[in-house]
């Protein structure tokens, strides 16, 4: 049996438990970042911590948490029709991190960075042409050009977010699945010896 099989005492899959306890602390960590940075426009952790998420736990758990982040966020935020954008641009944000996935320690930390400050840029780019349809394709470009200062804004952020998070969140990462992997062989070993 796999970690993510690992069944407890009253028949439920350990794994399944912590891969939720894991999600709905990680999006209440996602989403405090950018309650609490919002009164910087576009410069928030979100994006760093939802990239250093995709790039150690996949795109399953990526995704989940930014959907989630946005709609919680949103509650405080205010929902709308840019909802709907900023989720699709999360998930293309994870889905092009994930490709990363296999070769984020072969990589120098630099082009890491450079890569979330794209991410930024490329946010704005989804959340223009996402939108385009509700406000009108003939002024995406001059939306666009409105919001690029923002999205400068949002690729500094990440690149200064990353240099802090990125060594921070996957030692914290390395450990927690150090501490699942000796919790659940510990199981294991009271399992052999009733």
């Amino acid at each position: 049996m796999g970690l993510s099989e690992t069944i407890n005492d009253s028949g439920h899959s350990i794994g399944r438990t912590y891969t939720l306890t894991r999600t709905a602390l990680f999006t209440a960590l996602v989403t405090l970042g950018r309650l609490g940075f919002a009164f910087l426009p576009n410069v928030q952790p979100m994006t760093v911590l939802i990239v250093c998420i995709t790039l150690y736990y996949g795109w399953k758990t990526g995704l989940a948490v930014s959907v989630l982040s946005v709609l919680l966020s949103n509650i405080y935020l205010g929902m709308g029709p840019w909802t709907l954008a900023q989720i699709i641009a999360f998930s293309v944000l994870v889905g092009l991190t994930n490709l990363l996935r296999n070769r984020p320690h072969q990589m120098p930390l630099a082009v890491l960075q450079l890569f979330t400050g794209v991410l930024g840029m490329l946010y704005g780019l989804i959340i223009s042409v996402v939108q385009a349809p509700f406000l009108g394709w003939n002024i995406l470009v001059p939306y666009y050009l409105s919001g690029l200062f923002f999205d400068i804004m949002h690729a500094g952020g990440n690149i200064v977010f990353l240099a802090i998070l990125y060594p921070l969140t996957m030692n914290l990462f390395c450990r927690m699945e150090a501490k699942r992997t000796f919790i659940s062989s510990r199981g294991k070993k009271g399992e052999k010896n009733e």
